[in-house]
């Protein structure tokens, strides 16, 4: 095996884990498959491409003002349109996240066209030398966020009053509202940090890559892979899907060629599967 490759693939598993969390974490407490969280992770690319544009200013700088804005529209729309359909029913909400999708895309298509848009920075495409391995620094500091965002969450879910009403808001709505808890509330702030999450993803997939208005859904797909192979509402059972799925596509890229890569990784995604159908860390929150 080469170090190299071992190395990217545990990297590009950071960049997974930073994209599926904010999907584990409204689909843990709302029982919600977001099916906008694709848009919202173009989206902060490409709020963040017009910020260090127009103020000349690295793209990670923006990532506050990117947050700040991706949660306020999260909390906008759980709070004013998702609420009231979650009272009827699960299939209103996915039905209008998958129109949310459809709109956004015609809304990124109409103001920045179909061509790839990528965040430039010196480090982008720089290589540094970690513990004797190539890597790329971008690749380093998305592994690096995944890890804190996954820490922080953790910590905020068992360490807190706030995540101790989000995790009675999830384990029983009912009773929690009983208790005292704005159980609509938690949901709007949950849905607001999971679209935060997603566009700090979305700021690195730009500086790494490139996104265009359709590559949204690509990344749900991705996102939705790590959270049921780690398991669905597990902080650090998504930081383990999605370095899993990293190290499996890397390997197998390099033992079959490119097309094989990401068959191995439905391969091993569906073993894992057979045996622990819950995923890897099973269903928790936290």
């Amino acid at each position: 095996m080469n170090p190299n490759t071992i190395a990217d693939g545990l990297l590009t598993g950071g960049f997974y884990a930073l994209i599926a969390l904010g999907l584990s974490l409204v689909f843990g407490v709302l029982r919600l498959v977001n099916l906008a969280h694709g848009e919202f992770i173009v989206g902060g690319a490409y709020l963040a491409s017009i910020l260090s544009a127009g103020l000349g200013l690295d793209p990670l700088l923006m990532l506050p003002v990117v947050a700040l804005a991706a949660a306020a529209t999260g909390f906008l729309i759980q709070r004013h349109l998702l609420t009231g359909l979650l009272l009827r029913g699960a299939e209103g909400p996915l039905v209008a996240t998958f129109g949310l999708s459809i709109v956004a895309q015609a809304v990124f298509a109409a103001v920045f066209s179909y061509n790839p848009v990528s965040l430039r920075a010196p480090y982008a495409a720089a290589g540094i030398q970690l513990l004797g391995v190539q890597v790329r620094g971008i690749s380093l500091i998305a592994a690096v966020a995944a890890m804190l965002l996954c820490a922080g969450g953790y910590l905020v879910l068992t360490r807190t009053r706030v995540g101790a009403a989000v995790r009675a808001a999830a384990a029983d709505p009912q009773t929690a509202s009983l208790m005292g808890i704005n159980v609509r509330r938690v949901y709007a702030v949950v849905f607001a940090a999971g679209a935060a999450i997603a566009s700090v993803g979305g700021v690195l997939v730009g500086l790494a890559f490139s996104v265009t208005p359709t590559t949204g859904p690509q990344y749900l797909v991705v996102a939705i892979a790590v959270v049921v192979l780690g398991g669905i509402g597990s902080v650090w059972g998504t930081l383990l899907g999605g370095v899993l799925i990293g190290l499996v596509q890397a390997l197998g890229t390099q033992a079959f060629g490119g097309g094989y890569g990401v068959l191995a990784v439905y391969v091993v995604f569906l073993l894992v599967l057979t045996v622990r159908p819950a995923g890897l860390l099973g269903r928790r929150l936290g």
